[in-house]
């Protein structure tokens, strides 16, 4: 293992911060690269990576970790095993190269260790934590802070019921969630914390006002809000790290998860076998205009639940426009469903990109809930007896051939 001083000695805040980089080989042989900025205090924070563009607001924050002593070790997983960036590729990482850097952070170093990720980099974060565990002597793993985690398996189709990640019931180390109030798992918290805690892990949660995920993210000039959010985390830290190594450290022999991770399908427009009625459906749009979806009768009915901070949901809304105009004097509606953004944020959005159907507000979120929406988009073709027929949780080309064949069979149906 070589340790390479690449960069400068600096002084802050009386700290003398190294930046280094390290590697550690996993149990597969695969290196892991670790950039390590080096600080005084008693702790280092290994922070679990899935972005690899410049994200300001987040180098400001480790850089303020770093000033108030602690040392920042970041990993890429991604990049060392040289995979494609995708939500699919995080979520199946075995855990391998994360247990592989706990034990270099308890041989190279003497400090307590705080492990920290978001989205769906605490997967193998604690499938990592759960490998590690079976083999160590001693620990000085304080435990983990995850921000906006998403803490289930594989996507699931739309309308159906997703379902957690196996690692959830064998996990018993202290954790800390860093929960958005309008993130998209929000109203999915309980049923995460509820099996942490059924399993062992005493796991805290920090609900973040006004925010949404990805809110240390933050591209560009930051958003106040989000800006005012992350200055607070390093003050937070403390009294968090401390609440944490209140709870014993976890035994040492953990049930091993399953050696099998669950696989995705990545569905597109995919028939429904049970033909089941389509939720209520009744909101306002921006202008507070009501539309209830059991007011279009005998209409075969596109519902489309978006967000405007969601590419892919902004990329398909041509080609929602132009099925509207192909199917311009029929009795096809499309209606689209926005995820807790405010009047605003949608009004502003509206006068720069035109939407030729009905805008609703969920702006609280409790109809994606109750629609059993777990990404976006999410989509939904429901026919003329209000059932729902066809589902999709990825952006489509809306004026296919293949959408049209099904809208035009679905419309020849009594």
């Amino acid at each position: 293992m070589r340790v390479l001083i690449l960069l400068f000695l600096l002084l802050s805040n009386s700290q003398t911060i190294v930046a280094l980089e390290h590697s550690v080989t996993d149990r597969h042989g695969n290196e892991i690269s670790i950039d390590i900025n080096q600080a005084m205090g008693d702790m280092v924070m290994i922070w679990l990576l899935d972005h690899d563009e410049p994200r300001p607001l987040f180098d400001s924050l480790l850089q303020q970790l770093t000033d108030s002593g602690i040392e920042i070790w970041r990993v890429d997983l991604l990049d060392s095993y040289y995979l494609p960036r995708s939500s699919e590729n995080v979520r199946t990482l075995d855990g391998e190269g994360v247990a592989a850097v706990i034990q270099a952070a308890h041989s190279k170093t003497t400090k307590k260790i705080l492990l920290a990720s978001y989205d769906r980099m605490p997967l193998p974060l604690l499938r990592g934590v759960n490998r590690w565990q079976t083999a160590r002597k001693t620990s000085r793993l304080l435990g983990a802070i995850l921000f906006y985690p998403n803490l289930f398996g594989a996507a699931p189709m739309a309308g159906e019921i997703p379902e957690l990640d196996p690692i959830l019931h064998v996990t018993n180390l202290p954790l800390v969630i860093y929960q958005p109030e309008l993130g998209s798992q929000r109203w999915r918290l309980e049923q995460m914390v509820t099996a942490l805690w059924q399993a062992g892990s005493p796991t805290y949660v920090y609900l973040v006002p006004k925010a949404r995920d990805w809110f240390i993210m933050g591209e560009g000039e930051p958003d106040e809000q989000e800006a005012k959010m992350v200055a607070r985390i390093p003050g937070q830290l403390p009294s968090l790290t401390r609440l944490l190594d209140s709870h014993p450290k976890p035994a040492a022999q953990t049930p091993q998860q399953p050696t099998q991770i669950p696989t995705g399908n990545l569905y597109t427009l995919t028939a429904v076998d049970q033909h089941k009625p389509a939720p209520p459906l009744r909101l306002a749009d921006s202008h507070d205009i009501y539309l209830d979806i059991e007011g279009l009768d005998n209409r075969v009915i596109l519902v489309n639940f978006w967000a405007t901070w969601c590419p892919p949901c902004v990329e398909e809304i041509p080609s929602l426009n132009r099925l509207q105009a192909h199917y311009k004097n029929r009795d096809v509606s499309i209606v689209s469903v926005d995820f807790r953004e405010s009047t605003e944020e949608i009004e502003a959005f509206l006068e720069e990109r035109p939407v030729d159907f009905p805008v609703l507000m969920d702006r609280d979120g409790l109809t994606s809930l109750a629609w059993r929406v777990f990404s976006f988009p999410s989509s939904f073709i429901i026919d003329r007896q209000g059932r729902v027929r066809y589902t999709a949780n990825r952006a489509l080309n809306w004026d296919s051939d293949e959408v049209i064949e099904v809208i035009d069979g679905l419309l020849a149906e009594p």
